[in-house]
Parts: C-alpha cells; structure tokens; sequence
C-alpha cells in the first residue's frame, strides 16, 4: 500500500495538466453567503451547509446531493438564535447518524467584560429530514458563563453516532494553549463520554474530526509548545481513538516544522484515507512557507517527512475515494496584494494528475472544501461577484 503512496507524491511533483471546470451558484442571489461546509448522508449522498445573511437575520442552510454532486436538492433552513458566529474556522455545521438523525451545531458568543472571548457551542436534532428540530442545548457538560468554547468540528463515527472536537478553557499555564476535548452522541442524542485530548492548542485554528477507512477515529489541530526561548511553537497534532471515540492516544506531532509565531494564524489541518493509509495537510510558514503534505501508512507509527505542495497557497482541504485523491486550496494568482484569490486543486488517479483553477480568475473565490462523491468530488466555496459574496459548488 506505501507505494500508492509513493506513486501520489511523484505525481504530483512531476507531471501536471490544467483544466477548467463549471461552477454553480447554491446559495440565495439576493444574500450574502458567510460559511460553507461539505459532509455526507445516512446514504452517503454529498451534503452542502452554508449561512446566508439578509437584511435582519442569518440562516443555516443544508442540501443534498442524490446525483453525485452535479446538483443540490431542495434546501432546507435550520433555525438558528442570536450571535451564532460564522468565522471560517468555525463555521455552523450539519451531521447525519446513520440511522438519519440530524444534527446541526454552532458557535455562539456571548462575551464578558472579564471574557471577550467567551462563548458556547449549541446544537439541535431533526428526526425528520429539517422539518422540526428541537430547542437547542449545550453540546459541552460545561455551561457556565463567561467561559470560551469554541472552534469546532463534527462527524460520523464508524458505530453511526456523531463525534465532536472543539477548543475549550486554558488548562496549560505555561503555554497559554487551550484544551481540546471530545464527546460524541448516545441512542438519546445528547454528547457524552467528554474527554480532554490535549491541554494546550492553538487557539483560533480549526479542528478536524476525521473517520478513516480503517475505522479509526481521528482528532487533528494545531498545537501550541514551547520552544527554544519560550517561543510558541505552533505544529499540527494528532489524536486517535481505535475504539469509537472512547479513548484516544496520547497525540503525535505531524511534523515539526517548528514554526514560532506569537499569535494564530487561523488555518487548521485536513485529512483523508485511502487503504494505504491516513494523508495530511496543512499549511506552515515553519522552515519555509507554504502548504505541505504528509502520509501514515496503517502500520506506521509516524507520519513521513512533509512534502511542498504550494508556496502560495492557504486553507487546505484534502479528500480521496477508491480511486482518485484531490488537494483544493485558495491561492493568488501572483504576487500582487489586489490581485483576486482563486480555488485551485490538483487530482490523481496515482499515476497522473489534473492540475487546474475552479474559480473564474478575475473574481475573488475563496475558503474552499471538498468531499468524495462515487464517481468523483464536489467542490464548494464562497466568491465574491458584483452582487456580493455568494456560495457556489464545483463537481470533478
């Protein structure tokens, strides 16, 4: 399996074709798209959830896909309260149990003269496909006031139920990273099991909760360390659970690329499996700027030595189906500071690769994700037109 693997670096290091796909607008013409998010179904079909914002009110907005991402269902609104945030690294979400079971979580703030900071995470649950939903709770046990929790992400587990990963209170004195915990859902669909899986974390970075084929759970952030003089090292960790998410590993650097920066650069890591193994991205400016990949064969206990895959580039999405793998990422176009932001991807089949734009080059499209479809990937991201800033898919 290592040399699918292998045969995926040279790839995309040496060989290279540009294309140009179609896009499609999803979200309302009439109101600013904020968010974007890709899951799957209890079928597996690709699900797309965004927040629109009109005049007066934001709205969660989710669709599905029951033709391999070349088109979106109806949609259907989730209601949401006051304050919910859709900052990029923390954007409102939907997850489906297998038994189809909705959940739909977000961030709200809630902010203190003592915290201004402060703030929740709440979800609600559908039994009926987003026609009713339930008052929305707490998803963390804590529910005092005044406290930061935030930056979360949300996913299927291998037994049907749904995972969550989020940033939590500063434990750690010495490196002022917040903690990162774990709960997942019951038969009742309330988040139990909370776990602490690091004390110290980055702390405005998204965090992915990613299943893989080999039926592992995985918790992957961006770590906060000291280093040489007390500088904040700030690399990608990973966390993972063999048993559903009961119990996790003591976390594992990805790689060190030592990068010392006072503050977060609010850009997390992305995952995804094939059958040779878990890959990674990210992007760093640690021992040389850019978007880098690596690998961790199912047997391995490390990951390999990091790959460049962009000294332009920034947030990184990975995916992979049974026989293709695909990086998506915003990139601009030079080096001029008002030349517009494009969403870029390369894709192999493990012997060649398609290198090409997703987005129309004199317009500002960014914050994209990707997830596998049967026959391929779907593509979503935001772009900026005449009219505003509106969400828009790609299939590949």
């Amino acid at each position: 399996m290592r040399s699918f693997h292998l045969i995926v670096i040279a790839a995309f290091l040496v060989a290279s074709c540009d294309q140009e796909n179609s896009i499609t607008l999803v979200s309302s013409p009439d109101n600013k798209a904020e968010s974007v998010y890709l899951t799957h179904d209890e079928n597996d079909n690709a699900v797309v959830a965004w927040t629109e914002r009109d005049s007066t009110e934001l709205t969660l907005f989710f669709s599905v896909s029951s033709d391999q991402g070349e088109s979106f269902d109806e949609k259907v609104s989730v209601p949401l309260s006051g304050n919910v945030a859709t900052h990029p690294e923390s954007m409102p979400k939907v997850a489906f149990k297998k038994d189809g079971t909705i959940i739909a979580a977000y961030e709200k703030k809630a902010p203190t003269k003592e915290n201004k900071y402060a703030g929740a995470i709440y979800y609600v649950v559908s039994k009926d496909q987003g026609k009713t939903w339930t008052p929305e709770t707490y998803l963390h046990s804590d529910t005092l006031a005044g406290r930061n929790r935030s930056y979360f992400d949300i996913e299927r587990l291998p037994d049907g139920e749904i995972g969550a990963s989020w940033l939590d209170v500063k434990l750690n004195n010495e490196t002022g990273g917040r903690s990162v915990r774990f709960a997942k859902t019951n038969s009742q669909n309330s988040f139990t099991n909370e776990l602490l899986i690091e004390s110290a974390a980055c702390e405005c970075c998204r965090i992915d909760v990613y299943a893989d084929i080999a039926g592992q759970v995985n918790v992957a952030y961006r770590g906060l360390m000291k280093g040489k003089m007390g500088q904040s090292i700030r690399d990608m960790m990973i966390a993972t659970s063999n048993n559903n998410g009961r119990t996790f590993k003591s976390p594992i650097r990805i790689s060190q690329d030592n990068w010392a920066i006072d503050g977060c650069p609010h850009t997390g890591p992305s995952l995804c499996s094939t059958n040779a193994g878990l890959f990674s991205m990210w992007y760093t400016e640690g021992n040389g700027t850019g978007i880098y990949y690596s690998f961790k064969g199912n047997t391995d206990t490390a990951f390999t030595e990091r790959e460049l895959i962009s000294n332009a580039g920034q947030h990184p999405q990975l995916s992979a189906n049974t026989s293709r793998f695909i990086m998506v990422w915003e990139e601009k176009t030079d080096e001029i500071e008002t030349r517009p932001t494009s969403v870029v991807y390369q894709m192999s089949d493990g012997s060649s690769v398609v290198k090409g734009s997703i987005s129309p080059s004199d317009l500002n499209a960014f914050l994209p994700v990707v997830t596998q479809t049967a026959d391929g990937f779907v593509v979503a991201f935001l772009m900026e037109t005449a009219s505003g800033v509106r969400m828009y898919t790609a299939k590949l």
